[in-house]
């Protein structure tokens, strides 16, 4: 640890606050002008170590540390010193994960002084401390090796050296703070004389007075206890024969009581017996006479009837038959003259093939005569009108002059085009040398082009691999905002928790761990946080059942408990539960199954069984919940605790679901029970509270997680991104550029020269082609003028003979043409006839096969109708027998009922007289139990007592043991005890118990007090002996380190004394 910066304030002549950095770990030297301040800051440095020797500091209070003394406007001077603490083996003690330290000590004028360490506030002697601990003690006399004082130390002798050394190695603190344990010794010794003076002077003495007279009291006490016991044992006596009596009377009635129970039933049973038979004798004559002969009745006209039916369905069916083989047979016959007309169609329709053959043939004959006809009329016209030829519309003299003139045409084009060319060609020539000299200018454009073009393609790619896409900015947002709701969600959980926790603070159980390295799994915890509940609407029950045990803390073994209860401080009283000394009473499995089978296996369930709890606790839990049932109503609990049948004796504590609890000596409590099994609630919803924190805070964890791996990547995508962006834009300028740049022009011009110069060339062609037609069209058209001259007349004889010739062939192709049509046209309409006959029967034949089917389908329906008859006529049948049969059987029946029904009638009036006998004795004994219950009552109401001791009346062993002790004796004791203690009663001290065990508390408390201030003074003492230890052990680390430092330095002087 070493000074890092200091920062002053008001300090002195440092008015306004100044920061000195730059300090070296090991060696650092203040330089500067006279009154510049080097000496302030030294002075600054002890004032923050805690100098109390100001002399050091050159001032004679600490007001005079201020600026000016407080004269100049400045009230107070503030000092901080930063301590680099990044060498953590040489940190002060507590302070070890601090990388810096700083310790600022501020005084006001008027008095106030104040140290802060790390900006809290601090007392000085924890500041001292935390300098002490690294060996830094300021108000040591060699801290500040002063001008003037080296020689003196050099002189020092081997004491002075010794006490030096002390001081450096740091030992102070231990001398330090063994004079204040040795100071604190002397203040516990003068408390332990001042506690033994008081015991021997004042406690001791009254506690052996009172101790006397505390003798005399218990003497009075025990003989009042025997005269009470004496008097309660004739009292018990007394009231224990009248009971015996009264109970064997009710024990006798109860059992009269029972026998006319059972005659009641049994006599009961027999009424309904007798009503069930005379019910079923009633059922059966009704049966045979309604039921049965009705049945016969309608069972015999239901066969006659289902007879005529089958007779009339069978003919039905018949008939059916008859008419689907007739109908099958005449489709047959129609199936064959259908066939018959389907072969005359087709030979009629090969007739008029070949006759529709022969007119096509003359047809086209016909319009070839009419075509070379119009042909050989039009040429005829064309020769009259001077044409060479029919189709054209102008005489040869129009297409001549026509010819001449598109030749002029053509050879002005053609000198256009020429002179085009020639200029293009000058152009392109220019251009291109322009464009020759600007290629340099081009190259480094094109250059920085693809230049450009691979760091944006690259950029691209980078883009491209990253594993994140532009659409999952939408996830992290969803991220962040399901984060929001899950921090929400997390605090509102533990917000919930925390007031749960001050709200069952009486159920958390603290402890100090009683001996060292224990084991915290031995101490289970408190009954409350060890369960959970099954059902909700038991908590109350629940509750009431466990009562105090729910704040039992349980253990593994009575040695745990022992020294938890030792040495564990608790806070407040507990009780312990040892799993392996616990004995614990179970309901046992019989009696569950005999509750079960009384009220019902739901309206009854062992305590135990409504609760979930380790293995390993089962004992603990039996102890609690394991003796008590919880019921559902108050009727299951009566049932349950005090019923006296022998085959369900259950009679266990129970406990309803409101809270009410049935106890089998016959007590009740029950009322109002307002926040019942709200503990058992408020663990249940801290529980679940905790269950959905760890789920939210899991939730919590996945999202924080999942957006720390998205973050890098949204912010290696947006860089990207924008690098992207930058670098399109920059493209986009550059090609802006180079589009204006004048060699593109250039190329843009030279590209379109040559392109309107090819086609320049490619017209001339076309145009030297057509100049070519034309003249040769010209000469033609000439030679073909002087030929028409001589041949026309010739022309025009040949055209008149082959039109005379055309129409005469045409004439008589189209009367032969006529005789064919009329032919045809004939066996046409007799075909047409032949197909609407084949027609007409084939719709007849698809009707009558739809009627076929239609016969088909209600033969087999007739048949199942029939089948079905049939079977329902057996069926009748045999029910009429069936039905005669019963009626015979009904007849038995009855009689042997009439015969039980006398018997029982004879049996029921012997049980009413017993009955009014057994009621007579009844009668009898309930007066005699009248007598002793009065007598019971009054000793009952005079001694309250005896309700809650009477089930130890005559118990052997106990204080009312009848048959070891003679009551008449009693009696007799009784009587002279009482003479003895209303003599004694007047000489005893009443108060004498209060007093003594008020003086011996005292007593004990201050010989408690003795104990821990003798411990303390054997911890003080010890302290001592390992505070010289350390110091022992620190002087050898330092006298060793010294000797060989010393060592070093007289061997280096020696040597070179040697040399020179």
């Amino acid at each position: 640890m070493y000074i890092k910066e200091i920062c002053l304030e008001g300090f002195k002549s440092y008015a306004t606050r100044t920061v000195v950095q730059g300090f070296d770990p090991y060696f650092n030297a203040i330089t500067g002008l006279n009154g510049s301040g080097k000496s302030n800051i030294l002075d600054s440095i002890c004032f923050v170590l805690g100098i109390t020797n100001l002399q050091q500091v050159r001032a004679s209070n600490l007001q005079e540390l201020v600026y000016k003394q407080g004269q100049a406007g400045i009230t107070k001077a503030t000092v901080s010193v930063v301590f680099d603490n990044s060498d953590r083996s040489r940190s002060p003690l507590g302070y070890e994960d601090s990388p810096e330290i700083t310790v600022t000590r501020q005084i006001v004028v008027g008095g106030r002084n104040k140290y802060l360490i790390n900006g809290h506030l601090a007392q000085p002697s924890r500041v001292q401390n935390l300098f002490h601990s690294v060996q830094l003690n300021v108000n040591n006399p060699h801290f500040l090796i002063m001008q003037g004082r080296i020689t003196k130390v050099l002189n020092m002798k081997p004491p002075e050296i010794l006490s030096m050394l002390e001081e450096a190695a740091g030992t102070r603190m231990y001398e330090t703070k063994k004079e204040t344990a040795l100071k604190t010794l002397e203040k516990k010794q003068s408390k332990v004389d001042e506690i033994d003076k008081l015991l021997d002077q004042e406690i001791l003495p009254a506690l052996e007075k009172l101790r006397k007279e505390q003798s005399q009291y218990m003497q009075w006490a025990n003989g009042h206890a025997e005269l009470d016991r004496l008097r309660r044992f004739c009292i018990a006596y007394e009231y224990l024969q009248a009971e015996r009596i009264k109970d064997n009377a009710v024990l006798e009635v109860e059992q009269v009581k029972e026998k006319i129970g059972e005659i009641d039933i049994e006599a009961h049973r027999m009424k309904m017996e007798t009503q069930e038979l005379d019910a079923k004798v009633s059922e059966l004559t009704a049966e045979k006479e309604a039921t049965m002969g009705g049945e016969v009745k309608t069972s015999t006209q239901k066969v006659d009837a289902l007879s005529h039916d089958l007779v009339r369905e069978v003919s039905a069916l018949k008939n059916k038959e008859d008419t689907l083989i007739c109908e099958r047979q005449n489709a047959d016959k129609m199936e064959r003259s259908i066939e018959e007309l389907k072969q005359s169609i087709e030979s009629r329709a090969s007739v008029i093939k070949s006759a529709e053959d022969g007119a096509a043939d003359l047809r086209k004959r016909v319009q070839d005569l009419s075509k070379n006809l119009v042909e050989v009329e039009k040429e005829y016209q064309g020769v009259l009108a001077g044409k060479s030829n029919q189709n054209e519309e102008k005489c040869l003299e129009d297409e001549l002059a026509d010819a001449k003139v598109a030749v002029g045409n053509v050879e002005i084009e053609l000198k256009q085009v020429k002179t085009k060319i020639s200029h293009d060609e000058k152009g392109l020539k220019e251009k291109t040398e322009q464009l020759m000299s600007k290629h340099e200018e081009a190259a480094s454009l094109e250059s920085e082009l693809n230049t450009r073009k691979q760091e944006m393609e690259s950029v691209k790619k980078a883009l491209e691999s990253l594993s994140y896409k532009e659409d999952q900015d939408c996830r992290i947002k969803v991220l962040q905002q399901e984060r929001t709701a899950e921090l929400e969600l997390v605090q509102k959980y533990k917000d919930k928790i925390r007031i749960l926790s001050a709200q069952l603070a009486n159920v958390e159980f603290s402890y100090c761990d009683p001996t060292k390295n224990f084991t915290r799994s031995k101490i289970k915890g408190v009954v409350a946080k060890l369960i959970k509940v099954k059902d909700s609407s038991t908590m109350t029950a629940l509750e009431v059942v466990a009562g105090g045990k729910l704040f039992n803390v349980v253990v593994d073994t009575e040695t745990t408990g022992k020294q938890l209860l030792q040495n564990g401080g608790l806070q407040k009283r507990v009780t312990i539960i040892p799993l392996n000394k616990i004995q614990a009473y179970v309901v046992s499995p019989a009696k569950q199954h005999a509750a079960s089978n009384l009220v019902g296996e739901e309206n009854a369930k062992l305590a135990l069984s409504l609760v979930e709890y380790d293995s390993e606790l089962k004992s603990a839990m039996e102890y609690v919940f394991g003796s008590t049932f919880v019921c559902k109503s108050r009727e299951a609990a009566v049932k349950v605790a005090f019923n006296k049948d022998r085959d369900f004796n259950v009679k266990e504590p129970c406990v309803t679901l409101e809270g009410d609890i049935f106890q089998p000596s016959g007590l009740l409590t029950g009322g109002s029970r307002r926040g019942g099994g709200e503990l058992l609630r408020q663990l249940c919803a801290r529980a679940d509270a905790e269950s959905n924190l760890s789920i939210h805070q899991k939730k919590l964890s996945e999202i924080e997680n999942e957006i720390a791996h998205l973050r890098p990547l949204q912010k290696k995508f947006q860089e990207l991104n924008d690098q992207l962006k930058l670098k399109e834009y920059e493209l986009e300028l550059f090609l802006g550029r180079a589009e204006q740049n004048e060699h593109r022009k250039l190329g843009e011009s030279v590209k379109k020269i040559e392109q309107d110069l090819t086609d320049a060339r490619f017209v001339l062609k076309e145009k030297e082609l057509l100049y070519k037609n034309c003249i040769e069209k010209v000469s033609s058209l000439e030679k073909s003028i002087k030929e028409y001259q001589c041949s026309r007349d010739d022309r025009l004889k040949d055209l008149e003979k082959q039109i005379k010739g055309l129409k005469s062939q045409m004439q008589s192709a189209s009367k032969e043409l006529k005789g064919h049509d009329h032919k045809r046209e004939k066996l046409v309409m007799e075909m047409e006839a032949v197909i609407q006959e084949r027609d007409s029967m084939v719709s007849q034949l698809d009707s009558l096969r739809v009627q076929i089917q239609t016969l088909a389908a209600e033969v087999d329906e007739q048949k199942v109708k029939v089948a079905s008859i049939k079977e329902n006529h057996d069926q009748a049948l045999s029910e009429l027998n069936a039905v005669r049969s019963r009626m015979k059987e009904c007849d038995s029946q009855i009689s042997s009922l009439l015969k039980e029904q006398q018997r029982l009638q004879s049996r029921l009036s012997e049980i009413n007289l017993e009955r009014k006998r057994l009621e007579n004795e009844v009668k009898r004994m309930e007066m005699e139990q009248k007598d002793c219950s009065l007598k019971v009552d009054k000793l009952i109401e005079k001694h309250p007592w005896i309700a809650s001791e009477k089930q130890l009346f005559g118990r052997s062993g106990s204080d009312y043991d009848f048959a070891s002790r003679d009551p008449v004796k009693a009696r007799e004791e009784l009587e002279k005890l009482q003479a003895e203690q209303s003599s004694l009663e007047k000489r005893v001290n009443k108060k004498v118990m209060t007093m003594f065990e008020k003086a011996e508390d005292e007593y004990n408390d201050l010989i408690s007090k003795k104990n821990i201030i003798e411990n303390d003074k054997a911890k003080i003492k010890k302290v001592i002996e390992e505070l010289d230890e350390k110091k022992k052990e620190t002087l050898k680390v330092t006298w060793v380190k010294v000797n060989n430092d010393f060592g070093s330095i007289f061997l280096h002087y020696y040597l070179a004394h040697q040399l020179n």
